[in-house]
C-alpha cells in the first residue's frame, strides 16, 4: 500500500512548503500594482540596496515555482542569492525547486547551505527532512523534523508533524506514525493529509472502524481527488462492502479516467 504525498488539495506539495519556508510573505510578479520583470529595473529599490532586490526576486522565483516554471524559478532565485548570499529562504527555495526537477545533488547542496545560514528556521528543517524523506534516507528524515517542532515559534507544526508520519509509514513503524499523525491532526484538524494518512494507516492495520472515521471526515471536508477516491475503493474493497466499492469505482473512472489510480484500480492492485 503507498504511504507516499497524496495530492489532496496539494496540501504538502511544494506551494505549501514554499510559503512556509517564506513566513507568509506575499508571492506576486506585481509591486505597487506594476509588473515586475526579473530582469527589469525594479520599482522602489536601487542598486545600493540589494537585499531588497534580493527579495522581490525571491518572490518572483516562488511564483514561477508554484507554476511549474522550473527553470526560470532557478534563475531568478539564483540571481535573489546573488543578491544577498546571506539570503537562506533563497537557498531553501532553490533546494525546493532542485528537488522537483529530479537534481538531487544539487538540491542536497542548497539545503545544506541554507541551514548553514539558518540552522534554526524550524521551515528549512522541516522541508530539508522532506527532501530526505522523498530521496530514501526516511529515518534521517525524523530528526530534522524534531527540530523544526522543537522551535516553540514554528507557526505550522501540523506540516512537520504529518511529514514526520509519513516517513514513519515508510519505514513501517506504524506505532510511531500513529503518534505523529494525531499530533498532527489535534494541531490541524482541518488538514486533509492528516485525515487522508490516518485512515490508510487504518486500512493497512485492518482496523476498519478508525480508517472510517477519517476518511468520512475527509470526504466531507473537501472535493475528493483521484487519491480520496482510489482510497475509498480499497476500504470498501477490504471491508467487502461492494456497493461502496463500485460507488467510488465509479466516481474513480468517471472524473480521473487516465489516473495512474485509475489504472490502479483496473489492475486490481488494491494493496498498493
Amino acid at each position: 500500500m503507498k504511504t507516499g504525498l497524496p495530492r489532496i488539495g496539494a496540501y504538502l506539495g511544494a506551494a505549501l512548503l514554499v510559503l512556509a519556508m517564506l513566513g507568509g510573505c506575499k508571492t506576486t510578479t506585481t509591486i505597487n500594482g506594476v509588473q515586475i520583470d526579473p530582469n527589469a529595473p525594479v520599482p522602489g529599490a536601487t542598486e545600493a540596496d540589494p537585499k531588497r532586490r534580493a527579495q522581490i526576486h525571491l518572490q518572483l522565483a516562488t511564483s514561477y515555482y508554484l507554476k511549474g516554471q522550473l527553470e526560470i524559478a532557478i534563475d531568478t532565485a539564483q540571481k535573489a542569492v546573488e543578491l544577498d548570499p546571506t539570503l537562506a529562504q533563497g537557498f531553501g527555495l532553490l533546494g525546493l525547486i532542485y528537488m522537483d526537477a529530479g537534481q538531487v545533488a544539487k538540491a542536497e547542496a542548497s539545503f545544506q547551505h541554507a541551514l548553514s545560514l539558518d540552522r534554526d528556521s524550524p521551515d528549512l528543517n522541516n522541508n530539508y527532512g522532506w527532501f530526505l524523506c522523498q530521496t530514501g534516507h526516511e529515518r534521517d528524515s525524523i530528526a530534522y523534523f524534531e527540530k523544526a517542532l522543537s522551535n516553540r515559534l514554528y507557526e505550522s507544526p501540523a506540516r512537520a508533524l504529518q511529514n514526520a508520519g509519513i516517513c514513519q509509514m515508510r519505514m513501517h513503524d506504524d506505532v510511531a506514525a500513529e503518534s505523529y499523525l494525531l499530533r498532527a491532526f489535534k494541531a490541524d484538524a482541518t488538514s486533509p493529509v492528516a485525515k487522508f494518512q490516518l485512515a490508510q494507516l487504518y486500512l493497512r492495520q485492518r482496523r476498519f472502524d478508525r480508517a472510517d472515521f477519517y476518511f468520512d471526515l475527509l470526504v466531507h471536508s473537501m472535493d475528493p481527488d483521484a487519491d480520496a477516491l482510489w482510497l475509498g475503493t480499497r476500504l470498501a474493497h477490504a471491508k467487502g462492502d461492494s456497493v461502496g466499492e463500485r460507488e467510488y469505482a465509479e466516481q474513480l473512472q468517471l472524473r480521473f479516467p487516465g489516473s495512474p489510480q485509475a489504472d490502479a484500480m483496473h489492475h486490481g492492485r488494491y494493496d498498493e
